[in-house]
């Protein structure tokens, strides 16, 4: 337990998520997520039911779903969407980047316990969030066809590109610094420093942000998931599963798919996803040679999948309460894209293996 706590692995794990949820919660202080949402709407009714919940979605944050669904509340009643229509594509396009975006902890975490570098991470799964904006576009345009609404769309497009410049920014460089090869270590930290001084952050406001980053909960988790880690290396769990399913001729596709999958529907987090059962998957995941990234596109999309679907995803349940909406009804709108994203990564895995 010891040893874990001071590794630097560890460590660098905690630095990271805490910086980046500090992050994210001085942007939403400092007004920038609501500024975000108003600009959204600027640019037409329609767009901005996709780009409301995107946006506010490059930042991390617990139910995030309901911030964007509070920005679209009076868009969705003047195009008469139903509760169900609405939740389905906040809830969706708010999750787009959750596939490979580097602010978010399961992708942090990802690197951490394959030790991979996280530019290698977000190149493999980034084709997955393209999928995702893709099928789910797909889905909204029928939704959203016979649908109209009064135009809002203002005149000067460089106002709105400066305005969601002004509030974006902080994502918007990180992930090229993470693309670029800049250790997140750094990238993080630096960001939320330029962050603060560009928005003179009061000490006050800094307290907050920093009282939510440093959450003892969250960081004991993380380092939970760590002691998890060691100990499934340390005992050869990993080794064994690998083994038994040789053993008893259990093809390897269908255990990088149904366990993350399952692990994912239980606790609705990707954090668990990965916390959980990738450690298990290490031996799937990784060779000699290096990190096999059509197992690691397969495990991590199965978990997504498990999680958009879990009952118990907050974003989800906390979207519909807010909509009005009966579950079981937005459950007809999620599957339909869900399933070729899915079906997408198995047969790469397969073509592949």
């Amino acid at each position: 337990m010891l040893q874990t706590l001071l590794d630097y692995q560890t460590l660098r794990l905690l630095a990271i998520i805490a910086s980046a949820l500090t992050l994210s919660r001085l942007m939403e202080v400092k007004g920038m997520l609501t500024k975000l949402a108003a600009s959204m709407e600027r640019i037409g009714p329609r767009l901005a039911m996709h780009l409301t919940p995107a946006v506010i979605g490059l930042v991390p944050m617990p139910a995030g779903a309901l911030v964007s669904g509070t920005a679209l509340q009076d868009l969705v009643k003047r195009m008469g969407l139903t509760p169900e229509r609405a939740t389905f594509i906040n809830y969706w396009f708010r999750h787009i980047w959750e596939y490979s975006l580097p602010v978010y902890p399961a992708i942090i975490m990802v690197s951490v316990i394959l030790s991979v570098q996280l530019s290698s991470v977000v190149t493999t799964l980034l084709p997955m969030t393209a999928l995702a904006i893709a099928v789910g576009a797909a889905s909204s345009y029928r939704i959203l066809k016979l649908k109209k609404a009064q135009e809002t769309r203002e005149k000067s497009s460089g106002n709105i590109a400066y305005n969601l410049l002004r509030a974006s920014w902080p994502v918007l460089l990180l992930v090229p610094l993470i693309l670029l090869g800049v250790d997140a270590v750094i990238a993080f930290p630096a960001t939320l420093a330029l962050l603060a001084l560009q928005q003179r952050v009061k000490w006050a406001e800094l307290k907050k942000a920093l009282k939510y980053g440093l959450d003892p909960k969250i960081l004991f988790l993380l380092y939970a998931v760590m002691l998890y880690k060691t100990i499934i290396e340390g005992s050869g769990t990993a080794s064994t599963l690998f083994l038994d399913m040789q053993t008893i001729g259990l093809p390897a596709l269908v255990i990088l798919a149904a366990l993350p999958l399952l692990i994912g529907f239980a606790t609705g987090a990707s954090i668990a996803v990965v916390g959980i059962a990738f450690p298990l998957l290490v031996p799937f995941m990784t060779s000699d040679s290096g990190i096999n990234s059509y197992a690691l596109l397969l495990a991590y999309t199965s978990g997504e999948a498990g999680v958009l679907l879990s009952p118990v995803h907050l974003c989800l349940i906390l979207s519909a309460e807010y909509f009005k909406a009966k579950l079981a009804k937005v459950y007809r709108y999620i599957l339909p894209p869900l399933l070729p994203i899915e079906a997408v990564a198995i047969v790469i895995y397969w073509i592949a293996a």
